[in-house]
């Protein structure tokens, strides 16, 4: 691109062809890469622009309603055959053509990713940036009849997948917070140390389930009480707590797996079976966006032995690990927020 007197001329219209057009642009000026639009290049853009669904597009630099018409138009007119069609689309200009298929080549800016998490968490906002020495997370899940615990390593291997049933005392307890403590705390002291510690937001529900959704609350607070004072001196529990701790907000998981069926939230266990598929290797997800894991053969017979409503429990702490280690500590730009289908 030729800057000239604070004004850049840009190359348009017909990129894929012999034919090249220019116009002066005085706000636009980022430098167009002509090794982008190589004939291999071009290639891969119209594949990507052919093949993938809206939620595939998501991943690169396009908005919804863009990518939105571009699948319409696709289905109107047929597949795009060059480049310069796309420009024949409403909607379409250079530059948001431009950034798109720059995306597609080179994947997206690094500040882009951020977008991804940006409102993910509870505690405080996080770019990941602080989190690439962590090698292990703990994602720990407070359900009805249980406490689920699994952790995961950088390589996004499972190294210890356990639970904890307390369905025989759940009905004493009712709001008593000394048989709170004394059922929580002996669970506490078995979870296994990790770099973070993962959690979800307690759901909030109606009147019918006050009382259970107290009692979650309080378990929630005791166990990550226990987890501070356990990793810290007393004058750092804060410092600790506020870099070492995340809790998802509510239904964020659900999303971010496809577990959402309009506002209904969905069985995991569609999921969770997909990691499940293979002996001892790493699984790489029917879905292009889940991502992949390595569960040990014991493991997974140690899930497939429980009821349906214990392994809807323990696949939580599964997928909050998960969710966190590829998000957050490996910055995957394609686990986006989507719905099931």
């Amino acid at each position: 691109m030729l800057k000239v007197d604070c004004f850049y001329l840009q190359i348009y219209k017909h990129w894929g062809s012999s034919v090249v057009g220019c116009k002066m642009n005085s706000t636009y000026n980022e430098a167009i890469d002509e090794d982008l639009f190589s004939l291999e290049n071009k290639e891969k853009i119209l594949k990507v622009i052919n093949s993938k669904n809206v939620e595939d597009l998501l991943q690169y630099s396009i908005t919804k309603k863009r990518a939105q018409t571009l699948e319409s138009h696709r289905a109107d007119s047929g597949p795009y055959k060059s480049l310069e069609e796309l420009l024949q689309v409403k909607g379409m200009n250079n530059k948001c053509l431009y950034k798109f298929y720059k995306s597609i080549i080179y994947g997206k800016k690094r500040s882009e990713s951020k977008k991804i998490t940006r409102g993910l968490f509870l505690t405080p906002k996080t770019t990941g940036d602080e989190h690439k020495d962590v090698n292990t997370v703990l994602g720990i899940y407070i359900g009805p009849d249980m406490i689920s615990w699994l952790l995961l390593n950088r390589d996004c291997e499972v190294l210890k997948w356990s639970y904890k049933s307390f369905s025989q005392e759940k009905d004493k307890l009712k709001l008593n917070l000394h048989s709170l403590l004394q059922m929580t705390l002996p669970i506490a002291a078995q979870l296994p140390k990790a770099d973070r510690y993962i959690m979800q937001e307690t759901n909030k529900v109606g009147r019918k389930f006050y009382q259970a959704n107290v009692r979650e609350c309080v378990i929630n607070a005791i166990i990550l009480s226990y987890l501070t004072t356990l990793n810290c001196r007393f004058d750092n529990s804060a410092e600790f707590a506020m870099n070492n701790i995340f809790i998802f907000r509510q239904r964020t998981l659900q999303k971010i797996y496809g577990l959402m069926v309009d506002h209904e939230i969905i069985s995991t266990q569609y999921v969770v079976q997909k990691f499940l598929q293979e002996s001892d290797k790493v699984t790489k997800g029917v879905e292009e966006h889940l991502p992949s894991v390595l569960i040990r053969t014991e493991l997974r017979k140690m899930y497939n032995a429980q009821s349906p409503i214990y392994q809807e429990q323990i696949s939580w702490s599964l997928l909050i690990a998960l969710a966190f280690m590829e998000l957050i500590v490996h910055q995957r730009t394609d686990m986006i927020v989507r719905n099931a289908k």
